[in-house]
């Protein structure tokens, strides 16, 4: 799992010197001791066991730990998996430019952090000269990227600064500095004109496919010497921001970690998959089929306007819509797309979907399951909370319009096993380290492929004791199935141990 070959090697020679002789050659035993204080050294070595109290894992620890990486700052003191340290030397390689696609969960935080060691203790910059831009959606992310380095890298807090809403620290004497994007795009400009012009910059575009709007690309107005684009879905299916700004100004994806990759290297456990397949009431349908109709009419005269977006595929069409919909503002256009999120809204708040969860929980063992739960609105979410509380489920919820000491206080709980199950909207989509769950089930989400796999991908956590993890999606047949489709779901899917489908009919009363 750390990528440790040679060692591993070692110790299976060892394993047949003890086979064959029954002792250890003398010759050997200096190389082994070396191995061991190199495993021991590796951060909370003992907690990767598969068994929560390993005598053995422990012992290692007790007896071989020097402290020799705790204390060195910009030292990572963490051993690189494999994909990792292949993926590094792809980089560099690459001079030092790239976008590196890696599945959820499978440590691309980390990957980046070994670059910054990398540079920081390189002969070129060991004078300064050298300062790190880690850019992130979220404060959530922030305050992530901000604990790991400091854990990781033993790099001062004093060392580090942060910039958003409500957080502006200085800026001027930072080795290394973290900005929420919405800042980012104000102010980065401005503090490389006054305060840091003359260094080299390392750029770390954390779930880049972020950036590639014409508000958020304004970062890349900057000169980076080195730049680092990590995503588990970098594409951008919504414009052409992928090919126009990322791959410019980020460069091209030059290394990609799949699900196929992490689940034969033990990142991530084995999955099962099960669809859930549902209707919408009648009065849902006759709703879905007005707004249907009035998107018809509306489709006929975009067409009608724009011929040119007669030919292309359904994919390149959203595409093109919205690059022309950016130069001409035109009402045609945003009338269509707030028709089209109409439609969808009618997907997100039916009551079969709710209804097939509560089936769900009736018929499927998933007592005394850890479970995540995402829902696409606040307002079923809480709904759903009701539920399962009702049902007598420790449940907790997590979304953005709750104060951040109770979201916190929610994720700990969850942690630490005082609630089973967790209730979260796209605040857990991007990048958070969810505590690991057996169980998830996605009850709505948009039509972006990207949010399923991010989603399915904050199930797939590594837990003692967990053989596979179990992902229910629930989907309106006739209406979201084209999902399956998408080539991503496809691959998604033709990993998994299995596929099975239930189907629930609801009525009317629904």
């Amino acid at each position: 799992m750390f990528g440790l070959d040679k060692i591993a090697h070692l110790f299976e020679k060892v394993g047949w010197e003890l086979t064959k002789k029954g002792k250890i050659p003398e010759k050997i035993i200096p190389d082994l001791e070396k191995a061991l204080r190199k495993i021991a050294s590796i951060k909370n070595f003992e907690k990767t066991c598969d068994r929560p109290d390993c005598k053995i894992c422990r012992r290692v620890v007790d007896e071989f730990f020097s402290g020799e990486f705790l204390n060195a700052a910009w030292k990572l003191s963490v051993e690189l998996y494999r994909w990792q340290k292949e993926a590094k030397r792809v980089w560099w390689e690459n001079n030092g430019k790239g976008i590196v696609k890696v599945v959820t969960g499978a440590g691309k935080t980390i990957f980046a952090l070994s670059l910054i060691s990398d540079l920081f203790n390189s002969e070129a910059y060991k004078d300064g000269g050298l300062r790190v831009i880690i850019i992130v959606p979220t404060t959530v992310l922030l305050d992530q990227w901000l604990i790991e380095t400091m854990d990781k890298l033993h790099v001062s807090r004093k060392n580090i600064g942060v910039f958003y809403g409500k957080e502006k620290e200085n800026v001027i004497d930072k080795s290394l500095l973290i900005y929420v994007i919405n800042s980012a795009r104000r102010y980065l400009k401005i503090h490389y004109e006054k305060f840091f012009k003359h260094d080299d910059l390392f750029l770390i575009a954390d779930e880049c496919h972020r950036y590639g709007s014409r508000e958020n690309s304004k970062i890349f107005e900057v000169p980076f010497s080195y730049t680092l684009g990590l995503s588990a879905t970098p594409e951008r299916s919504g414009d052409f921001g992928f090919e126009e700004k990322l791959v410019p100004y980020l460069g091209p994806v030059i290394y990609a970690y799949t699900y196929k990759d992490a689940l034969r290297d033990g990142i991530i456990p084995p999955y099962k998959i099960i669809r859930v397949k549902t209707n919408l009431t009648l009065e849902e349908q006759f709703a879905y089929e007005e707004f249907t109709e009035k998107v018809g009419n509306f489709t006929r005269k975009i067409y009608s306007k724009y011929p040119e977006l007669k030919t292309v595929s359904p994919s390149v069409f959203v595409k093109m819509l919205n690059k022309i919909y950016e130069k001409t503002r035109d009402d045609l256009i945003r009338n269509y797309i707030i028709l089209l999120n109409q439609r969808k809204g009618i997907i997100h708040l039916s009551k079969s979907k709710l209804n097939a969860l509560c089936w769900l929980f009736k018929h499927e063992a998933l007592k005394d399951q850890k479970i995540l739960i995402f829902h696409e609105r606040i307002e079923c979410a809480e709904q759903i909370l009701r539920y399962l509380r009702e049902q007598g489920f420790e449940a907790g919820i997590y979304h953005s319009k709750l104060p951040i000491k109770e979201r916190l206080r929610n994720i700990s709980e969850f942690r630490d096993g005082k609630i089973k199950i967790l209730v979260a909207c796209r605040a857990l989509d991007e990048g958070f380290d969810v505590p690991a769950a057996e169980v998830g089930i996605i009850v709505a989400g948009t039509t972006s492929v990207r949010q399923w796999i991010q989603r399915m991908g904050r199930i797939l956590r590594k837990s003692p004791g967990k053989e596979y993890s179990k992902i229910y999606v629930i989907f309106i047949d006739a209406v979201e199935q084209d999902v399956f489709y998408h080539k991503d779901l496809i691959y998604f899917e033709k990993e998994a141990l299995s596929v099975e489908l239930i189907t629930l009919k609801f009525g009317e009363e629904a």
